[in-house]
């Protein structure tokens, strides 16, 4: 899709046009469904994260002024619905852990799912956008709100963690 069909179809969701933002979120489901799931506990989760934001954007589109903007928009209300699992989790005590069931492992015999649980919530936030979702540290930094230099030292700390021996 080229810049100025986004831009059109922007337009008409904003006017309430449903067929319009389904074609948009066409265009970013899977980066949310990936860092959702890959930040989150397990896959309900993750659907009901992304559930959420795209209800969320849906009902707010009409403040949308922004040409190109909806993939801002959209990630910014996904961000803070996985923030809002966070502070579930935190409330009730869950740890995050892995399903064995789901375990898909590399050529290296690790389950990366695994692997992400092991860092601190935001750290596997801002991986999971940085690597699922292909973001910029920049995009992340207005997605979750956290400052630039922040989001690169917890990249950072999260890819020197990652790294497996």
């Amino acid at each position: 899709m080229d810049k100025q069909e986004y831009r059109e179809l922007q337009e008409m969701a904003a006017n309430g046009g449903m067929k319009a933002f389904a074609r948009l979120y066409e265009t970013i489901y899977r980066e949310m469904y990936y860092t959702a799931f890959y930040s989150l506990a397990n896959d309900a989760d993750a659907v009901e994260a992304v559930t959420a934001a795209v209800r969320t954007t849906f009902s707010s589109i009409g403040k949308l002024h922004n040409e190109g903007a909806f993939r801002h928009f959209i990630m910014k209300h996904l961000c803070g619905a996985i923030k809002m699992k966070f502070k579930e989790y935190a409330a009730d005590g869950i740890e995050i852990t892995y399903d064995e069931k789901r375990v898909r492992k590399n050529t290296d015999g690790v389950d990366i799912k695994q692997e992400l649980n092991r860092l601190p919530d935001t750290e596997r936030l801002v991986l999971s956008l940085y690597v699922g979702g292909k973001f910029k540290t920049d995009e992340i930094a207005q997605y979750t709100g956290i400052s630039l230099s922040t989001v690169k030292k917890k990249l950072d700390r999260a890819l020197t963690a990652f790294e497996l021996d």
